[in-house]
């Protein structure tokens, strides 16, 4: 099967897969090397794509969307290179405006992708609306699960959000004592306590399904920050860790207005591209202390 690589929650690999390829999500960690040709204050998630993409050309193609600025720097380095890449251009509006243009998007890119695997338009609409049917099946048998764990578990339930170098951190939350619901750009996670009706138009129930996930730091304004406390409330989550990047301006922006939206400890690790294991130990050691004091 041919198989595209992809780096963004925007990217909805429900598409992917419904145009004949699997998709496979990027997942660096803080030893997958860079691209050594780009200045240091750069984005080390692009940095790290455009060394991955390099070494993987066996693979169909890269889908880059067209959001932040690095985003768009990598999808032009990535031509530059001839390494085959698929932009996604995902607009920074809400409401129908965004519904409209975001499904032309993905409308084009669906023919694109259509026109290297030759599946046709028809098998495309029908495969998508059945793996649109898995991924809410997924998500309410995530969310049931989450509750059966947190019901059974005296470990303190936690938001894990930010860049994708945060899955590192998973495994030592665990060990802390944490339950962690993960806000990582990986999860298809929808926002919304009515589920999200499919209709006729699988292509615009796609594009709903991807404006109701949780956004990005990029997309977001005060959305995101909403969302985020609206999910902590449901949830029961008692704290927030952010692991983001030193060089990511918009997740230095958001730290200081989520810690006065949340009404909950937060806790922010920065990251230069190496990790601070022994120092984030020490931290939450003190945070996990913070939250049962209360």
């Amino acid at each position: 099967m041919r198989t595209l690589g992809y780096f963004c929650r925007y990217v909805p690999q429900e598409l992917l897969e419904a145009c004949g390829f699997k998709a496979i999500f990027f997942k660096p960690d803080f030893s997958s090397p860079q691209f050594s040709s780009l200045p240091v204050p750069f984005c080390a998630l692009c940095k790290t794509f455009i060394s991955w993409a390099l070494n993987h050309r066996e693979l169909s193609g890269f889908v880059v969307p067209l959001t932040c600025d690095a985003s768009r720097r990598t999808y032009e380095i990535l031509r530059a290179l001839s390494v085959p890449v698929f932009p996604l251009d995902v607009p920074a509006l809400p409401g129908e405006i965004a519904l409209r243009w975001l499904t032309e998007n993905l409308n084009e890119l669906a023919r694109e992708l259509l026109a290297q695997s030759g599946r046709s338009f028809s098998e495309f609409t029908a495969s998508l609306r059945q793996t649109l049917e898995e991924t809410l099946r997924q998500r309410e048998a995530f969310f049931r699960e989450w509750e059966e764990r947190r019901g059974a578990s005296n470990r303190i339930p936690l938001l894990l959000s930010g860049s994708h170098f945060a899955y590192a951190l998973l495994p030592l939350l665990e060990e802390k004592g944490f339950l962690v619901f993960p806000d990582l750009p990986e999860n298809r996670f929808l926002l919304g306590e009515e589920p999200l009706l499919l209709t006729a138009s699988p292509l615009e129930d796609l594009t709903r399904l991807l404006l109701h996930r949780l956004p990005c730091p990029w997309f977001s304004g005060s959305a995101r920050r909403i969302a985020l406390k609206k999910l902590c409330d449901t949830l029961g989550l008692r704290g927030v860790v952010i692991v983001f990047s030193k060089f990511c301006d918009f997740q230095l922006y958001e730290i200081g207005l989520l810690r006065r939206s949340f009404g909950l400890p937060v806790l922010c690790l920065e990251h230069d591209t190496t990790s601070s294991f022994p120092q984030w130990e020490t931290r939450l050691d003190a945070f996990r202390e913070m939250i049962l004091r209360g």
